[in-house]
């Protein structure tokens, strides 16, 4: 089985989706299936065509972000897969919906299924208002196959009257060997060797630095946090680079302002397994989410997370069971349930042990990938 994967971001941009494919290629090759991606050129020390972890990797188009740059990809990638395509038994588009209806025309042209992976909730729903509804909706609609991550995302198709037996209901992936908790004696290790001391507590955040991610209401919780445990510390895993709308440095400038003496900047990382089996508090202050990727990582190493409630969180995260649950938005609360989590070492292993067995009964990466192979499967055998 041959996939052509298409995404309009891929390495060296990190985000969530982009994390995830490339998590979740090396399950499909142990399953026979052999990989390819394409994807947008968006600077210009990104070669045209290269191999990421052994996979091709075709990048398509003009440098840039203008309107102009867009209309040159979409008509360079609506050319590779009419092209180029017949090579592979289907495509399989992230993220993006207007991906997916490049991924379906090219598929009608060449008998080819498609399969649409949506990123988050809302995506649908704003296409449908555009002026391009029209004829843009019926054509996404008549994919071979949309994944839907969460109710959230499955009640949005529904709205549009997407057909059930288009609808395949499959969640992101975690690698739950990588993601395990460290032994003590290596948390005491890290802690002397970085100048914090062995008894004070961490809380970790690791997301892009983007404004949906929410780390500017965790910033001004932050103030709350310290008059009741000054000792704690703040590692802040992730950053802005290669994002339009990075704060990074805007969230810099607001913890030196502030005179956070125990706020880290860790930048990004190859290894945030390393930084998660520090951690003693796992927080996820999202604003918008599809099936987050770092929650999972963080609930497969057995912490116990804090996160917004909102759609994405609450399919991943049951209140007080396997997490807890803020009100979005509420810098004060979500002060409390940290303060409250680090006031209760019981609560806390009790919870992070109940959320790994949660993650490793439902979301390891041999679950998904087979649920993956399983469609690919069937929409070969339909074709």
């Amino acid at each position: 089985m041959k996939v052509l994967m298409v995404i309009e971001r891929y390495l060296p941009i990190w985000g969530g989706a982009e994390n995830q494919l490339r998590q979740l290629i090396p399950f499909l090759n142990k399953r026979g299936c052999t990989v390819e991606i394409v994807t947008r050129r968006w600077h210009n020390e990104m070669p045209k065509k290269e191999l990421i972890d052994g996979v091709q990797v075709h990048r398509l188009g003009l440098t840039g972000s203008s309107a102009a740059s867009t209309l040159i990809f979409i008509f360079f990638l609506l050319l590779f897969l009419l092209t180029k395509g017949r090579h592979f038994d289907l495509f399989h588009s992230h993220g993006a919906v207007k991906m997916g209806v490049l991924c379906r025309m090219a598929g009608w042209c060449l008998t080819k299924p498609n399969i649409v992976k949506i990123a988050t909730a809302g995506h649908v729903t704003k296409l449908a208002g555009n002026w391009q509804s029209s004829w843009l909706i019926p054509i996404f609609k008549s994919s071979s196959a949309i994944i839907a991550m969460t109710d959230e995302i499955e009640e949005e198709l529904k709205s549009q009257d997407v057909s059930e037996q288009v609808v395949k209901r499959i969640a992101n992936g975690v690698n739950c060997s990588r993601f395990s908790p460290l032994p003590l004696s290596q948390k005491i290790q890290w802690k002397k060797e970085n100048n914090i001391g062995e008894e004070s507590e961490i809380v970790l955040f690791s997301s892009r630095l983007v404004p949906r991610k929410g780390l500017d209401v965790l910033i001004e919780a932050w103030s709350l946090v310290g008059k009741k445990y000054p000792e704690v510390f703040l590692l802040i895993l992730g950053s802005g680079k290669n994002q339009p709308d990075s704060i990074e440095e805007l969230m810099k400038n607001k913890v030196a302002e502030k005179r956070f003496e125990n706020v880290r900047f860790l930048g990004e990382t190859s290894t945030p397994e390393l930084y998660l089996g520090l951690a003693d508090v796992f927080v996820f202050p999202s604003r918008q989410e599809g099936f987050p990727n770092a929650l999972m990582e963080a609930m497969a190493t057995g912490l116990p997370v804090l996160g917004s409630h909102i759609g994405g969180v609450t399919d991943l995260v049951e209140d007080k069971k396997t997490g807890f649950l803020f009100t979005p938005e509420s810098s004060s609360d979500l002060a409390d349930n940290i303060v409250s989590l680090l006031h209760d070492a019981e609560l806390c292993e009790k919870t992070g042990q109940q959320a790994r067995k949660n993650v490793l009964d439902n979301y390891s990466f041999e679950t998904i990938s087979a649920r993956y192979m399983d469609v690919y499967l069937e929409l070969a055998t339909k074709k």
